[in-house]
């Protein structure tokens, strides 16, 4: 053998290992600069898939209504309840934590739907002005130059009766709009005349010396229920709590900028108001036990002075008392005093427990912080509060709605922990009442050794004196209750009023062009990764070569022209230059001495084997080599079309015919239009082409051959689809096996290893077909001829 070049050393692995773990097709790691050169070379698709993907991008955002932010953040201020220093607000400052206990009521009071079905019937939310565009429709928000009133006055009794609806108008001149009800239900109206939407009456109002930006398009206007509107607002508001501070941040997302700011500010507003008319009607209540407790008070200590004036003029008693009697009045009194402010504190208790049990409605209870514990007070402001938010609600709705059921379920579990703790509060009031009577019992008995005349005065003086301070002490606290309710202040302070962006939040333009542009990336990467890595036929040189690790002795690239034999001879074309290099790195394999055979083969038809080995022989004949190429593919014969003319081609003389004995050695013999070049075709399709090849004959004729020839080119079959060209094995002395670009199927590579190992194939070399021209070599899919 002639000596092989560095470049043709033998394969770094043996035949059947192919970097795979067994099975049919063997795993192949992933080349990524064979990647990545793909890419590059279908640059084109990148381009084109941007192009396109930029442009989806421009009409989402033209046809999507752009979504806008407001925020705003105020401060809730704990109000504190009770006696100083007992309060919740006091006591988890002492203990080093911070109470948020009341910060969560009252972000769950801002997010309720019925302080925001407030905001919505103060703003008008529920009617909703939308212009009709070409490209999307847009809301006018609060229009300056037209507006909507309701004409009827008639509350229904059931506000779920009521029925909502919309119409479109045209603004024809300052006099007429027209009313759209539907296809060819058109009807000019005056701005005077009353319409129906739903089950209400309205009018459109003309605002005067304004006009109407757009009056050639239609404009809706809908009417929606409030509660609805307001249950979609409140889903959308977000209420967040600062760390563990009072402070509240609130947001809000809509189409129209203006109305989520107005939201917001007039959602604050409302709560405020809240607060303070809540304040006012539990002041107010206990304004009104106190002023009744005053005046009852008040005529009796009128009653007990009139009687004392009485009395001393009757018996002609001076002023003065003697020292031991001032010093008992004085005792009393002390008891008196504490006695006293017993029973107003039990009076109030008896006056809650009266609200609650007559009737079964649900009314504001009484409270006065300085007269019950903080523990009841605290109760008794919460029960005050839930009856405020259902008293509003039902100035809307029903009984039945489900946000009064809410309210009446929480009233429910309130109401039932007030009357336990009232109970246990009157049972305490009364044990003390009764300790102070105890107290009271001696000093009324060294009262009554007194004689008769002082005996009596004493106790007018006495009962004088327990009124008086009874009479003082409520009405230091109805001033206080008073001046309360003068006085009452929101708790929350407004740190930034509600403020948005000019830009919108979604879409996002910027993050929308970078997505579009990134999955104009992606996709056509992801084609071209996907059909590598699923792709039923190998598309690169690595691949075939991980699949195959044999010397590769040749690598023929496409050429979009259909080139004749001679254009080997003097051509420089890179099909031309392939063949001559094929033809050199061939000649270090073939051995010296006799004529050489060369078996092309491949796994399945189309790979190009007919094409290479008619443009081989070619290229061997220009060396001065005898060279014949034997049709050995008797079942689609391509061979003879390649070599020979069309004129000149005999399909009915070649192969088949010598081996079945009907022709000579000399007629299947076909010289060919390039010198130092013949041809022996198929011949006619045999019944049993691989029985043939096992003839005597078939051996005689390579021993002929051998003598008159330097070189024998077996075009044989492809041996993943029949055996025919492994019959042959005993003659060849080098395999070509041909590899083509997309069209070679990976799940023969694995049997072709294995009939390498078994030695069906000898001395097999690759040659790889179908190498892009432009690409470097070994990467690229190819254009087939």
């Amino acid at each position: 053998m002639k000596n092989v070049p560095e470049n043709f050393a033998a394969p770094l692995r043996p035949p059947g290992t192919g970097g795979g773990t067994g099975g049919f097709a063997p795993a192949v790691g992933m080349d990524y600069a064979a990647l990545v050169q793909r890419f590059l070379r279908n640059w084109i698709w990148f381009v084109l898939a941007i192009g396109v993907a930029l442009t989806l991008a421009f009409l989402y955002l033209r046809y999507t209504t752009p979504i806008y932010e407001a925020k705003m953040s105020m401060l809730i201020e704990e109000q504190s309840s009770g006696t100083p220093g007992l309060s919740t607000e006091a006591i988890t400052q002492e203990l080093g934590f911070q109470n948020s206990y009341v910060i969560d009521n009252e972000i769950y009071m801002l997010r309720s739907n019925y302080m925001m079905e407030r905001v919505v019937r103060a703003l008008g939310l529920h009617t909703a002005y939308i212009h009709q565009g070409a490209v999307r429709n847009t809301e006018v928000y609060q229009p300056k130059d037209y507006q909507l009133v309701r004409t009827d006055t008639v509350r229904e009794a059931d506000p779920e009766l009521v029925k909502y609806g919309a119409v479109f108008v045209r603004f024809d001149s300052p006099e007429e709009f027209s009313l759209v009800r539907g296809d060819g239900d058109t009807t000019t109206m005056r701005y005077n005349q009353s319409f129906p939407i739903g089950t209400r009456s309205y009018r459109l109002e003309r605002v005067a010396g304004r006009e109407i930006e757009d009056a050639v398009s239609l404009y809706e206007i809908e009417v929606m229920d409030p509660a609805l509107v307001a249950k979609k607002y409140a889903g959308e508001l977000t209420v967040t709590q600062v760390e563990r501070s009072g402070v509240v941040n609130l947001s809000l997302t809509d189409p129209v900028a203006k109305k989520a700011r107005d939201i917001l500010n007039t959602l604050v507003a409302v709560y405020e108001q809240q607060i303070l008319e809540q304040q006012s009607q539990t002041g107010a209540k206990t304004l009104a036990f106190l002023t009744e407790r005053l005046d009852f008070v008040t005529q009796e200590l009128d009653a007990v002075e009139t009687s004392m004036a009485q009395f001393r003029q009757s018996a002609n008693l001076n002023v003065d008392l003697q020292t031991q009697g001032a010093d008992y009045l004085a005792r009393v009194n002390t008891v008196d005093q504490l006695l006293a402010e017993q029973q107003v504190r039990r009076g109030l208790l008896q006056d809650i427990e009266s609200t609650l049990t007559e009737g079964n409605d649900y009314r504001a209870l009484p409270l006065a912080s300085e007269v019950i514990p903080p523990v009841l007070t605290e109760l008794i402001t919460q029960y005050n509060e839930i009856v405020f938010m259902r008293d509003q609600t039902l100035e809307g709705v029903t009984l039945n709605h489900p946000t009064v059921a809410s309210f009446t379920e929480q009233l429910d579990v309130q109401k039932s922990t007030i009357m336990r703790s009232v109970n246990v509060l009157k049972q305490e009031s009364d044990e003390r009442i009764a300790n102070l009577k105890a107290r009271l019992a001696p000093i009324e008995r060294k009262l009554s050794r007194l004689p008769a005349n002082e005996q009596r005065f004493l106790e007018i003086m006495r009962d004088q004196t327990i009124k008086s301070n009874l009479y003082t002490y409520l009405l230091t606290r109805r001033e206080e209750a008073a001046l309360t309710v003068a006085a009452q202040v929101s708790n929350t302070r407004i740190l930034d009023r509600a403020s948005s962006g000019s830009n919108p939040i979604s879409p996002y333009r910027p993050m929308i062009y970078l997505m579009a542009f990134g999955m104009g990336l992606i996709v056509p990467a992801g084609a071209i990764f996907l059909r590598e890595l699923f792709g039923k036929t190998v598309v690169t040189e690595k691949e075939i070569t991980d699949y195959l690790p044999y010397s590769i002795v040749g690598r023929v690239v496409t050429s979009s022209k259909k080139e004749s034999l001679q254009m080997i001879e003097n051509n420089r074309s890179a099909l031309a230059e392939s063949f001559r290099q094929l033809r050199t790195n061939l000649g270090f394999l073939l051995p010296d001495g006799p004529a050489a055979t060369v078996l092309i083969t491949s796994s399945v038809s189309g790979e190009g084997k007919s094409f290479i080995s008619s443009k081989l022989s070619a290229a061997l004949a220009l060396t001065k080599k005898r060279v014949v190429v034997i049709g050995l593919d008797m079942r689609k014969p391509k061979l003879a079309e390649m070599v020979l003319d069309e004129s000149k081609t005999n399909r009915n003389v070649g192969l088949s015919n010598y081996l079945v004995g009907k022709s000579t050695y000399e007629e299947i013999i076909t010289p060919t239009p390039y010198e130092r070049l013949w041809i022996i075709p198929s011949g006619p399709l045999p019944p049993n082409p691989a029985e043939l090849l096992t003839e005597e004959r078939m051996g005689t004729l390579m021993e002929r051959l051998r003598q008159d020839y330097d070189v024998i080119i077996l075009d044989a079959p492809p041996v993943g689809i029949v055996t025919d060209g492994l019959l042959m094995k005993d003659h060849v002395d080098v395999t070509l096996f041909v590899a083509r670009i997309g069209v070679t199927p990976k799940k023969s590579m694995q049997y072709i290893n294995e009939l390498a190992t078994s030695g069906n194939l000898h001395r097999i070399n690759l040659v790889i077909n179908g190498i892009d021209p432009k690409a470097a070599y070994g990467y690229g899919y190819g254009y087939y001829e």
